[in-house]
């Protein structure tokens, strides 16, 4: 009889160990599944009230700002007309780093073939071109980001003697009346 309760001590023993062997190595052999869900950075850039994130182009004009003198009215161009037009752009929601190049340049099509660009100012920064280039190239810092860009762009028809264009050409452009300029707008992001 000793033998049997001892025979069931010792089965009874070796279960309650294999029991607790399993449990504590089970932990271990469990497993789970999740997903990390993560904002991807937007890249909303506005250029006169227009998103360009879908627009290749601007819808509406780009309409230049003539103040006139005493010789020659107001918003309208003419030879020695001076003036500007304005660019704002609002990158202020865009969550990366990114540099933007402002090229202008007369259109082929333009019937005044002698507008000149005379200076660039940014925030109030000046910017004289050189060499007849008409392009800026900026970089904004996310970091940095905090407030609209204002860009003034100073043009005016060159009717000096270097000037392309004669007195009879002059005539014609204002009989043709398409003074045209083409203002082209790259954004990259900064890596």
């Amino acid at each position: 009889m000793k033998k049997t309760i001892y025979s069931l001590l010792v089965i009874f023993s070796l279960t309650l160990c294999v029991f607790f062997i399993t449990e504590s190595y089970a932990k271990y052999l469990t497993s789970t599944e999740g997903n990390a869900k993560m904002n991807v950075a937007r890249w909303k850039i506005i250029v006169n009230n227009e998103d360009i994130k879908n627009n290749s182009s601007l819808t509406t004009q780009i309409t230049p700002t003539f103040l006139g003198n005493d010789n020659i009215a107001e918003n309208v161009i003419a030879p020695t007309s001076e003036g500007y037009f304005d660019l704002i752009i609002d990158a202020t929601e865009a969550d990366v780093s990114f540099k933007y190049n402002i090229d202008i340049e007369v259109d082929e099509n333009s019937s005044v073939q002698d507008l000149k660009i005379s200076k660039f100012v940014i925030d109030e920064e000046e910017i004289i071109p050189t060499d007849n280039t008409y392009s800026i190239e900026r970089q904004v810092l996310h970091k940095d980001n905090t407030q609209i860009i204002k860009i003034r762009v100073y043009i005016y028809w060159d009717d000096s003697e270097s000037a392309s264009m004669d007195n009879t050409m002059d005539t014609q452009a204002t009989i043709d009346n398409n003074a045209l300029l083409n203002v082209n707008l790259n954004f990259t992001q900064l890596v």
